[in-house]
């Protein structure tokens, strides 16, 4: 079939989250223990007694509560295997409301993407959505780009969120972004892929 006129070029969408506050969220080792496997017959499973699945989503949910506005992208490796709706609908309603989106989607080389460490990961995504304020909760904090550390909640690979240390800087860092995010100065200034809520330790 012939078409006259011009051919319209291939629009890209931005991906969601530019100006906003977001919190690049790990499953394994953060909303529950680090030992997740899985089989054609179970599907995933905690390996460990005395855990389950996503034992602490309520806990995330209720540390999150106060505050409206952050945003989630998932940055868990459950994407490359489930999809990111399919992850985020493991997670409570109110946690999965708030899902903008994932570290890796399907336009992206899924063997160049996992060779990459997950701070590397993040700190793409973080260029190309450019939040104003940002955390990461995660139990790998292996390669993590300097100026990114103060932005990373390293989790304990047992016990999540809940060990208590992870749990207070967790209540502190989302503070402290939130309070940056709704300052003044920070709505003036363009969103960057180096800016975080709290200060860079490198340039």
């Amino acid at each position: 079939m012939n078409a006259s006129g011009p051919v319209p070029s291939t629009v890209i969408k931005a991906p969601r989250g530019r100006g906003e506050l977001l919190l690049y969220l790990d499953f394994d080792g953060v909303l529950h223990h680090e030992e997740v496997y899985w089989t054609p017959r179970r599907g995933a499973y905690i390996k460990p007694e005395g855990h389950a699945l996503f034992e602490h989503a309520r806990l995330l949910e209720q540390v999150l509560a106060p505050y409206p506005t952050p945003r989630i992208v998932l940055s868990t490796s459950w994407v490359r295997a489930y999809s990111c709706a399919k992850s985020a609908k493991r997670l409570p309603p109110s946690l999965r409301s708030r899902v903008i989106g994932a570290t890796f989607h399907s336009e992206m080389n899924e063997d160049a993407f996992a060779t990459k460490a997950r701070g590397i990961q993040v700190f793409e995504d973080v260029c190309r959505r450019r939040p104003r304020a940002w955390l990461a909760l995660d139990d790998d904090d292996f390669n993590c780009p300097s100026w990114c550390r103060e932005n990373l909640v390293h989790t304990h690979h047992e016990l999540g969120i809940s060990e208590p240390s992870v749990l207070a800087e967790l209540r502190e860092k989302l503070q402290l972004a939130h309070a940056a995010f709704d300052s003044p100065t920070e709505r003036a200034r363009s969103p960057s892929c180096y800016h975080g809520p709290l200060s860079p330790s490198a340039p």
